[in-house]
């Protein structure tokens, strides 16, 4: 057996386990990869780095719109932290009488972290800064608050059509899929792997039932709130709603109504709007569109700020595009090493390809709980599951509807499992941030999380399982999340 194919997915993995920084090791893993192939002759591999693995890769539409979205996101994040309007409204909250006002104002979080979909990373650090005192005020651990605010961000962020991880998800999906007969297009694909990721939909089902039923289970028990020195109030002056409602409404009309509008051809559906080659335009023209009115919408009387946080808000994902960068480059050289055809025979001698979904999700969860980034997970798993599912499923006699159906399952296994190290890993930066921005250690905060995240990774282990003996992905989910409030539910708080 030749094991030449596997040498960069094992560099690539451990360099992340050694280093810590995704982009450094997938991008050495692709630098491996490339001599291997020009072995016989090593002068070559330099030239053919770039004309074989790098520069063909921007030659996609869909690639290019990955780099530009997410920028101009980034920089739509940034303003709209800073415009102040969930600041505003998380004020509102607090200055509301209710009898129950902690668990009133952990909904009102809660409810601000699903409207900041548009971002994982900036959702932590948004709603820990802004929220920190008042719940310190209604003395609610900030163990609880950094699991609330983590929980929320990167899921939210994964199953959102409209955010910062989109066109990485598609344009992942679209160069796993590369050169096979497979007609879907990445975004069917995403919208159909959804229901096929119970870890992140089970995660944001467990958070509400935890507020509601105030389930604090193992470490989480024991952690103690802080005490403020004065009472919380958050200097909301010139802040409105409106500063941030106005922009998230213009994103979330303008992309899908652009989509629609910009498919071409005689006969207008959304699916065939879903499947046409201006969807990346579309993207990039709704992201500009919203990044401009969130200029409009924000406080006149500090608009000179609007250039520092426009480059800031860009600037802070281009180590997640470097890592994407990478990651595409992997995937050209997973093709011409063989390596996804290695992994599938491995596999294949293994694990039945009904039941590859689940090897995948726990594959994916161990992965990123040791490395700390499900970026890096994403990067690394698709361009290998995604060849590795087609030649499985050729194998197996199946047609390309048939594999157009386990695909979604596979692919929601590959974001379910890359999220689950983002609430777990003491490595990961969502952990670190989330800890940081609600003011306690990423220790305590990966403590007093990881129950919650074993229950859901649970609950998602045995939608597979369900999935596995043909049980549709939304009957599956559904199953899981009602044995999960049903046990959460009775427990005693």
């Amino acid at each position: 057996m030749d094991f030449l194919p596997l040498i960069p997915p094992l560099v690539a993995l451990a360099l992340i386990l050694w280093t810590r920084k995704a982009a450094l090791s997938l991008g050495s893993a692709v630098i491996v990869g490339v001599l291997l192939i020009h072995r016989k002759e090593p002068l070559g591999a330099i030239p053919a780095l770039f004309s074989d693995h790098l520069f063909p890769i921007f030659e996609s539409s869909w690639n290019q719109s990955a780099i530009i979205f997410t920028l101009t996101l980034g920089a739509f994040a940034t303003v709209l932290e800073k415009g102040g309007g969930f600041t505003a409204m998380l004020n509102r909250l607090l200055a509301s009488k209710s009898s129950h006002p902690e668990k009133r104002l952990l909904f009102g979080i809660y409810g601000l972290g699903l409207l900041c979909f548009f971002d994982g990373l900036a959702n932590a650090v948004l709603l820990g800064r802004i929220s920190r005192p008042m719940t310190d005020a209604l003395k609610i651990s900030r163990q609880f608050l950094a699991y609330l605010i983590d929980s929320t961000a990167a899921c939210v962020a994964c199953v959102a059509f409209i955010s910062t991880w989109i066109a990485t998800q598609l344009s992942l999906i679209g160069e796993g899929l590369k050169g096979s007969a497979i007609e879907a297009s990445p975004v069917s694909l995403f919208f159909s792997s959804i229901p096929a990721n119970p870890y992140c939909l089970l995660t944001l089902l467990l958070i509400p039932l935890a507020i509601a039923k105030s389930w604090k289970p193992g470490p989480m028990k024991n952690a103690q709130p802080v005490v403020p020195e004065k009472e919380a109030h958050l200097d909301s002056s010139g802040f409105k709603a409106s500063n941030a409602l106005i922009p998230l409404a213009a994103l979330v009309i303008s992309l899908p109504g652009l989509i629609y509008l910009m498919q071409g051809g005689d006969e207008r559906s959304w699916q065939n709007a879903f499947t046409s080659d201006q969807v990346p335009f579309a993207m990039i023209y709704s992201g500009f569109f919203a990044l401009l009115v969130a200029c409009l919408c924000f406080p006149t009387n500090r608009k000179k700020e609007l250039p520092t946080h426009l480059l800031k808000g860009a600037a802070s994902l281009v180590p997640a595009l470097l890592i994407l960068i990478c990651a595409w480059s992997l995937g050209t050289v997973f093709s011409k090493l063989g390596t996804a055809q290695l992994f599938s025979d491995a596999l294949n001698q293994n694990v039945s390809l009904s039941y590859f979904p689940l090897a995948v999700f726990l594959i994916g969860a161990v992965m990123s709980f040791l490395t700390g980034t499900s970026w890096g997970t994403m990067g690394l798993l698709m361009p290998l599951v995604l060849p590795a599912a087609l030649t499985l499923g050729g194998e197996s006699g199946m047609n390309a509807t048939e594999l157009s159906a386990i695909l979604p399952l596979v692919i929601g296994a590959v974001f379910g499992g890359a999220v689950f190290g983002d609430h777990c890993s003491p490595f990961s930066d969502t952990t670190i941030v989330s800890a940081m921005a609600a003011g306690c250690t990423p220790t305590s905060h990966v403590l007093t999380q990881l129950p919650y995240a074993l229950t859901t990774a649970a609950g998602a282990t045995l939608a597979y399982l369900l999935m596995a003996v043909s049980i549709p992905a939304e009957i599956a989910t559904l199953i899981s999340a009602g044995i999960m409030i049903a046990l959460v539910l009775t427990r005693k708080t």
